[in-house]
């Protein structure tokens, strides 16, 4: 008989649990207690972080300056072949080096040049549930020429 993971378990057990909160959801908004809302499973909180890594900028964190992505940097630069692989890259970079645990299944990139707007679709899921997966949009907009 194989024995289960206690990490893996413990927090499926905590996911099950309607009164175990995980961390603050951003943006931050109210939730229904009047508080902050907040996350009640790991990979509604794993969203949230994702989004923040990858909507801070390297350098913008005080103390931790390598927190964060390249995309605002990379959205400075023009539209051409490469954009797509720089985005890619970036996203990796930054999931690889402060959130290990998610798995990313997929990155869709939809770019206008016409209107300066780029459209950075992920499909990921974390190592405690890999089966569950969840989905995060970011709408970016170039600077204006």
């Amino acid at each position: 008989m194989a024995l289960e993971n206690p990490r893996t378990s413990s927090t499926r057990a905590r996911d099950k649990d309607p009164d175990s909160k995980i961390g603050v959801v951003l943006p931050i908004r109210l939730g229904a207690n009047g508080y902050f809302k907040q996350s009640s499973t790991l990979l509604e909180q794993t969203k949230s972080n994702l989004k923040n890594l990858l909507l801070t900028v390297k350098g913008e964190r005080v103390g931790q300056p390598e927190f964060g992505s390249d995309l605002f940097n990379i959205l400075f630069e023009p539209f051409d072949d490469e954009l797509s692989s720089k985005i890619d890259s970036s996203i990796r970079d930054a999931i690889s080096a402060w959130l290990p645990h998610v798995l990313l299944k997929g990155i869709q990139i939809d770019a206008d040049q016409n209107s300066n707007f780029l459209e950075v679709s992920l499909t990921f899921s974390i190592e405690t549930d890999p089966n569950a997966m969840e989905s995060l949009t970011l709408n970016l907009q170039q600077p204006g020429i």
